[in-house]
């Protein structure tokens, strides 16, 4: 990232080897997930981040351990890890450094490509699920944006632990959505989830806007709405929750979804992948067309 603004502000520049410190790892970078906070850190636009330019974006990753640090007994040298990295450190590049606290074993079984498109998005899906939420078995939820990156993961991990899954989406992915374990996919250009989805413990908002303000009547009393945009107020009702989630990164978590998606109980779904040296595509595409599933950068 050369300076803040569109796509054509990303470029491709040579740097110098990142140097890691002693409790630290340096990672051949073999794929990195493109997510839409990273188009808001480059068009400036993200509050809880601004970069000292140039920078190099990303926090998806997948790769190989190429040297570890002297302090490090989590991972060895050749091992195959993916991970979230911290937003300073940026993964849109050939190399890496990671903290053990960042990473995980990578599965066999899971190709880079489907590692990368994990971290920021399924751990999102699965706090704002499980911790935020507390989602159980048989209780009732609704997933907005459930075709795209988080949404799909979230779709999935509801259907895993038993609950029953609602999930708006755009009419061209009805089917998808239905196909991750949504018992009732509803087309939002059609349909008015509020007259479908009633009596819900949980409603997961990755829209905001107009949506989140529509999902509060959905909610049983007591239920709970998390969303990925700030300020999640109730809206005129006192017997409801709203909480935000920010996700943080969690060894412990990736390695439960990356044995959930070895196991193939949750698919990764790849919606667009790109070379490294084409991430102002990826930005564009990220930002000017419908997306279904997640969009990765590959590196040879």
């Amino acid at each position: 990232m050369i300076r803040a603004g569109g796509a054509e502000s990303l470029g491709v520049v040579e740097i110098p080897e990142p140097e890691i410190h002693d409790d630290e790892v340096l990672v051949l970078v073999q794929a990195a997930g493109v997510n839409p906070v990273d188009t808001k850190i480059r068009a400036g636009t993200f509050p809880r981040f601004h970069p000292v330019l140039p920078a190099t974006l990303g926090r998806d990753i997948s790769g190989t351990i190429i040297r570890s640090g002297s302090e490090v007994s989590e991972f060895r040298t050749g091992e195959e890890v993916f991970g979230m990295l911290d937003y300073d450190r940026g993964s849109y590049a050939e190399l890496a450094a990671a903290s053990p606290r960042e990473i995980a074993r990578k599965p066999f079984g899971i190709n880079h490509l489907e590692a990368a498109a994990l971290p920021v998005a399924a751990l999102t899906a699965w706090q704002a699920l499980f911790e935020h939420g507390r989602l159980r078995k048989s209780q009732r939820v609704l997933i907005h944006g459930a075709g795209g990156g988080v949404g799909h993961y979230a779709v999935q991990f509801a259907a895993w632990c038993g609950a029953e899954v609602l999930a708006t989406c755009a009419g061209s992915d009805v089917d998808f959505v239905g196909s991750l374990g949504a018992g009732r996919p509803i087309d939002y250009q059609s349909e008015r989830f509020e007259e479908i989805a009633t009596g819900m413990d949980l409603v997961l908002d990755l829209i905001g806007g107009e949506i989140r303000q529509r999902s509060w009547s959905t909610l049983k009393s007591r239920g709970i709405l998390v969303s990925t945009l700030p300020n999640p107020k109730p809206d005129g009702r006192a017997d409801v929750s709203g909480r935000e989630v920010v996700v943080y990164s969690s060894p412990a978590q990736l390695d439960v979804i990356g044995r959930l998606v070895a196991d193939g109980r949750v698919k990764v779904h790849l919606d667009r992948i790109f070379l490294f040296t084409e991430a102002q595509k990826a930005h564009d595409h990220l930002e000017r067309e419908h997306s279904r599933g997640k969009t990765v950068l590959r590196f040879p």
